[in-house]
Formats: C-alpha cells, structure tokens, sequence
C-alpha cells in the first residue's frame, strides 16, 4: 500500500458483473406511436456523460427498474455521442445501474488471454438524497434530460454517487427525430411534444468572481483547493445570521483544521458542533476520522459505530469497525463489519487511504499482504516497461478476496490496461491483520499517478 490521501476520482471502473436483466429495450426504426400505445408502451430519450465515455467502453446501458413490477430494463446508449431512447412500458421507473463493456485497448487483441470485462456503477439511494425516479406516460414521449454521472463529494465527506441533469433538449430532440422517423412522424400528425422530466435539478456551479456572494461556499473552494490559511480567515470574517449558518461555519473551520492535520483543534471544534447538534451526520464522520488520525481508537470506533448504528451500511464507519475488530482478532465481528462495508455504495473507498493506512499504523498491528491464488495470465511480450511512464491503477480487493472496484488514470501508458486485464482475471488470498482476512489495496504506478489521481 501506498501513502496518499483522497480526491475526487479521474475514473472509477467497477468490476461487477452486471445480472442479465430484460432485453434490448431501444426503439426500432420502424415503430410508430400507434404501436407503442398498442402495446402499452411509451418512448424516453435524453443523452448520458461522465461515466464509461472512453473508447475502451462499448456497449453502455442505463438499466432501470419498474417501481410497481420490479422488472429492470436496459436502455442501449449510442457508442459515440451517448445519445439513447428506449420503448419502456407504462409507469414509474428508478435508475439502478450505468453499464459498459471495457475492451482493454491491448494490440494486437487478444481476447482469448484479456476478455472484455462487464463494467457496472450502481445508482443507490442515499440519506437526504432524491431517489432518481421518473415517469413513462401514456400520452407522449418523456425527454430526460443529459445525465450527468460522477462520484459526488462535499469537502472531505463524500455524498455518494452523485447524478446531475442538464437541459440539451434541442439537440437530442433533432437526433430523436432522425433515428425515429415513423414514430414522429405520426406525434406530428396527432400535434404531440414530447414532456421535459428532471429526475434532480440541474446543478450550475457559480462562476469565481461571484462566489464571494456566498462566503460558505467560498470556504469550501479554499479547503478543496488545499488553501487553509485562506479557508480560516475568510470563516473568521463571516457572520452567521442563524442556527443554521452557525453550525456550518463551525463545521468549516473543524473540516480546515482537519484536512491540515491539526487534529486536537479539529476535535474541539467538531466537538462543539456536535454538543449543539448531536444528530449533525457530517460533523459525527469528521470527529471520528479526527480522533482516528490522533490515535484516539476507542473514541473513533465510538463514533464511527453510531454513525453505522443511525446509517447502516455506511462503508466507512463499517470499514473502520471492521478493522478495529482485525486488530483485536475478533474475526467473525470483523467479517460481519466489512460485509456491510461492500453492501452498497463502497467504490469510494478506493480513493480514502485513510481507513487501511489507520489500521496499518495502529500499536500491535501484524499485516500480511494479498496473494494471488491463482488465475492471472502472462503480460504480454510486446508490452513496453512501465519505467518511466506515466499513470497507473489501484484495485479494492474485499475481505472475502474479491476485487470490488479498479481505478485507472487516463494517461496511464500501454503497460497498464493489460496488467489490469491480468490482476482482475486472477483469484487472491485476502489480505490480514493479526490473523483476520481484511480488505486491502493493490496499488501499481509511479508516485506521480497517486499524487495526480489519488491524492
């Protein structure tokens, strides 16, 4: 494992195998809005960015499922601009999943040794979030919007994966026509637009010379930006005007102090947040990562399992949970902890160090490394050395040995893809602490890609 701490992800590449769900669900070339009624069907269409979007990814799906039925459904994307529109029955629909196919870009291809490897980002529900949700209605198509998808954060707390919906209507409405002709043909005739649905509000991000407007805001850019002199002294400035804005601005010099390593001050001012709100979720995950990084372990494993006791499945306070257990070789505790650290929402933990570096530094601490069990094949001879080459890919390997999630820097060279094709065909032995199988990290690359993608 490698030392680093945690940024927003370049690329998240996670290696689930997606279950088969109904088949292709795009509209033929030939339907027409009589026969979608007919059927009791309707048509949705929109664009999708920002997950799968490379070369290298073939054959994208948005999958959704029926929230009265059940049945899922996947949306076939278009290879290059990311447009997509589907025949979906009538009702009411939840986004599950944004799929892919990754090819590894290996010449000359060979899939017999490096196969296509189904790619999956599940969409979950999350606390104080909106569940993703829109309607398929009988009297026109529905035009989604262009779907934004990343891994959405706020400061050090992550907020799970986040999706934005942007309005492109003009466009993809042109590319709806000219892929349906029939079908338009025949809302023409009848005088039927299409309706506009935003499952999320569209999320624009204030232009600099305007975030002075909102001096929290303007907090938050310094600490993301690493500039903390300048985060505490714009917060000293400000003047709260309610309960509200009070508890933030404590939350904001807390999160600075903590991101610039100043621990005992970070825990005293999150201390009295949480003393003003004791039920404040984002201020309870900061003080434990604060008094995890003074070494205060009982402390931290209070408080992160309060934040696992009012979240269950978070997968950071599991995780965190979990590896206290390995240290006190307590293993079926441990393996009950990590199981709920992978139940949802975990490919994050890919880009946070600090819970295995944690666990690693503690008193007492006897680590042994993954093995690889069996399964990884030859790099290819042809393959140039990865000296002196740029970028790299990290691997989150679970307590059961799995490899839940694969990241990789764009501008990693011709060397990497094929090692990742290589690693993720391969069967490992869990990684342990003092005795007890835990989850772990397998690093590749030079310190450059960690501190460009992983830092």
């Amino acid at each position: 494992m490698t030392r680093c701490s945690a940024r927003r992800p370049l690329l998240v590449v996670l290696a689930v195998l997606a279950s088969v769900g109904a088949g292709a669900d795009g509209l033929d070339d030939d339907a027409t809005w009589g026969e979608l009624r007919r059927d009791g069907r309707s048509a949705v269409f929109g664009r999708i960015q920002g997950r799968f979007d490379g070369t290298e990814y073939r054959g994208r799906k948005i999958r959704v499922r029926n929230n009265q039925t059940g049945k899922e459904f996947q949306m076939p994307v278009e290879q290059g601009l990311g447009y997509f529109d589907a025949a979906l029955p009538i009702g009411s629909y939840s986004v599950v999943s944004i799929e892919a196919v990754y090819f590894p870009p290996i010449k000359p291809m060979k899939p017999n040794r490096f196969p296509p490897v189904q790619q999956r980002y599940d969409v979950r529900h999350l606390p104080d979030a909106g569940l993703p949700t829109f309607p398929v209605i009988a009297e026109r198509p529905v035009y989604l919007g262009t779907i934004r998808s990343g891994i959405g954060g706020r400061g050090l707390v992550y907020e799970g994966h986040a999706i934005e919906i942007v309005d492109e209507y003009s466009s993809a409405l042109e590319r709806f026509k000219a892929r349906n002709g029939a079908l338009f043909q025949g809302l023409d005739t009848l005088g039927i637009e299409p309706t506009r649905y935003f499952f999320l509000k569209p999320v624009a991000k204030p232009e600099p010379l305007e975030m002075e407007s909102d001096p929290l805001e303007q907090a938050r850019d310094y600490i993301e930006g690493r500039k903390f002199r300048q985060a505490l002294s714009w917060l000293d400035t400000f003047v709260p005007m309610n309960d509200a804005e009070r508890t933030e601005r404590k939350l904001l010099i807390g999160e600075t102090y903590l991101a610039d390593k100043n621990y005992p001050d970070a825990i005293e001012q999150l201390g009295e947040v949480l003393l003003d709100d004791p039920e404040n979720m984002r201020g309870l995950r900061l003080l434990a990562r604060a008094h995890s990084f003074e070494g205060h372990r009982e402390d931290a494993l209070n408080l992160y399992q309060g934040l696992a006791n009012v979240l269950p499945g978070d997968a950071e306070a599991s995780l965190h949970v979990g590896y206290h257990h390995a240290l006190s070789s307590e293993p079926q505790l441990a393996e009950q902890a990590f199981d709920s650290a992978f139940r949802e929402n975990f490919d994050y933990l890919l880009h946070d160090l600090s819970p295995y570096a944690l666990a690693l530094k503690a008193e007492g601490a006897l680590y042994l490394p993954p093995e690889v069990a069996s399964g990884a094949s030859r790099m290819p001879s042809t393959m140039r050395s990865r000296r002196g080459s740029q970028g790299g890919f990290a691997l989150l390997l679970s307590h059961k040995g799995r490899i839940v999630a694969v990241h990789m820097t764009p501008n990693a060279g011709q060397w990497a893809p094929a090692m990742m094709m290589s690693v993720i065909r391969a069967r490992f032995r869990p990684a342990r602490l003092n005795g007890v199988a835990i989850p772990c990290l397998i690093i590749v690359g030079v310190d450059n890609m960690i501190e460009s993608a992983l830092e």
